[in-house]
């Protein structure tokens, strides 16, 4: 039976008393039940193809036991779960990531609320970017801050950074993976009519396609017409 005819049979039916009662759980039921979501996190390998999941866990959990201890689970199509002993834990190993698995990036995510996994959109990654190409003169944390901001969320700007020194200022920012990745910034820098153009180099750069731009896939499997 082709998908069209059985979406077709799904729309002749019709919810029966049962299917369609709201269910509530006691109270003493209902605290009994709650977990606590901080200890956890929730990521997705950014692959197009699917990951061998005992090869991640193994691998995951060689990476992640030297620093804290960890249980992996799956729970979707690419996607684990992650449960540490404390949200102290939890934390050491998202403030040290990007993570990778095969060159392709690991979205992680921390649950919220009730830690609705279908809720999570593994749409944003942190990346450490290198900015080149900085006039001297604006080679300071407060013009680094305001460039970082041009490319993503600022998330970290290391406080060994050198004011007025350097080859490359060094930032981590976090970014939506829907969108192509900058190449470079433009930028006007005084009141004259001159262009700046800095470049932008990405640390350990994932799996990332050459023709659109983006994050998830290689240029074989770009859809990007």
């Amino acid at each position: 039976m082709i998908d069209s005819e059985i979406a077709k049979l799904y729309e002749n039916l019709s919810l029966a008393d049962e299917d369609g009662a709201i269910h509530e759980p006691a109270e003493d039921a209902q605290l009994d039940g709650v977990a606590e979501v901080n200890p956890y996190l929730v990521g997705k390998v950014l692959s197009g193809k699917r990951v061998n999941r005992d090869a991640f866990k193994t691998l995951i959990e060689q990476l992640w036991s030297p620093f804290r201890a960890v249980e992996t689970e799956v729970v979707g199509d690419n996607i684990f779960m992650f449960y540490f002993n404390n949200q102290v834990d939890r934390d050491r190993i998202w403030q040290m990531g990007p993570w990778y698995f095969e060159k392709s990036l690991i979205a992680l995510e921390k649950p919220v609320g009730t830690g609705n996994i279908s809720l999570l959109g593994f749409n944003k990654v942190e990346l450490w970017v290198q900015i080149h190409d900085v006039p001297i003169m604006y080679m300071n944390r407060r013009m680094e801050k305001w460039m970082a901001e041009q490319i993503g969320e600022v998330i970290d700007i290391p406080s060994e950074s050198k004011e007025c020194w350097g080859r490359y200022m060094r930032v981590k920012v976090q970014i939506d993976i829907h969108k192509s990745l900058k190449r470079w910034l433009r930028l006007k820098l005084d009141k004259t009519e001159n262009i700046v153009v800095v470049g932008l180099k990405y640390e350990i750069l994932p799996e990332f396609c050459y023709d659109c731009g983006k994050i998830r896939h290689g240029i074989k499997e770009c859809l990007d017409t």
